[in-house]
């Protein structure tokens, strides 16, 4: 995923497309440059030192697809939309050392669900 940074005096506004993103600040000095080169401070739960890395690695933390995700790049704390069901689920423990997708949902809960409740599940 290629990230461009343009500086305009017209608009301000960013565009977020699955090819590019593209952020448009009128009246700021921006230097031309890739995100790759733009370093980041540390940031909880990242380990990426650019925006580049930090924009992949938070994209390989959520899915959107009908098939559930499976393999090494799944993490506990990562999230699936599973686009067959209309269900969004997060990968957690539910007993120890047993990781499954569970779904989350607003409303009264059944013994595979979680609820949402102010903030918490």
């Amino acid at each position: 995923m290629a990230i461009t940074i343009t500086a305009t005096p017209v608009q301000n506004g960013v565009e977020v497309t699955e090819e590019t993103t593209t952020i448009t600040a009128a009246g700021i000095a921006i230097a031309s440059t890739v995100a790759s080169a733009m370093g980041i401070s540390s940031v909880s739960g990242l380990s990426a030192s650019n925006v580049q890395d930090a924009l992949e690695e938070l994209a390989g933390q959520n899915f959107s697809q009908a098939n559930t995700p499976t393999g090494s790049q799944v993490n506990e704390g990562d999230t699936w939309y599973d686009t067959d069901d209309n269900q969004y689920k997060i990968y957690r423990e539910t007993s120890s050392g047993v990781f499954q997708w569970v779904p989350i949902i607003v409303g009264s809960a059944d013994d595979d669900s979680d609820t949402l409740d102010a903030g918490a599940f």
